[in-house]
């Protein structure tokens, strides 16, 4: 009987022993995950002065409006322009500037100013959708 306890305990020591041997993270320096995938997406973009069409064209993204709207600037005009400012609040496209107290406004062609983009940089667009920017 005193065999069996003996027994016993040594397995325990064994099963505690490899659990604790395969849970070991192991070295924190090796990256065992896959890099993310980007997903580039079209879509079309209007860019407006109020209500007058200044800048047209359709650009690829990885599916936000400010990339979207940095890949435009950077296929549509020859010198390095800088859409957003250290906020992230969208500031310049081309020769458009918010100033005097106007600023952008940003909504899909099919849902209309009532539905206006909180946040420009950050939006989540929908792939083929036409976006309007508007400088109000």
């Amino acid at each position: 009987m005193k065999l069996l306890k003996i027994l016993a305990v040594v397995m325990a020591i064994c099963l505690l022993g490899s659990a604790f041997i395969a849970c070991d993270s192991g070295d924190q320096s090796e990256e065992t995950t896959a890099p993310e995938a980007t997903v580039a997406i079209k879509v079309n973009l209007i860019i407006k002065d109020g209500s007058t069409e200044t800048y047209t064209g359709s650009t690829s993204c990885n599916g936000t409006l400010g990339d979207a709207i940095e890949m435009f600037c950077a296929g549509e005009f020859e010198e390095e322009i800088t859409c957003f400012d250290e906020n992230g609040i969208l500031k310049t496209i081309g020769e458009l500037t918010a100033a005097d107290g106007k600023r952008w406004k940003a909504y899909y062609e099919d849902e209309g100013q009532s539905n206006a983009f909180e946040s420009i940089k950050d939006q989540v667009l929908a792939d083929g959708k036409t976006v309007v920017i508007v400088l109000e």
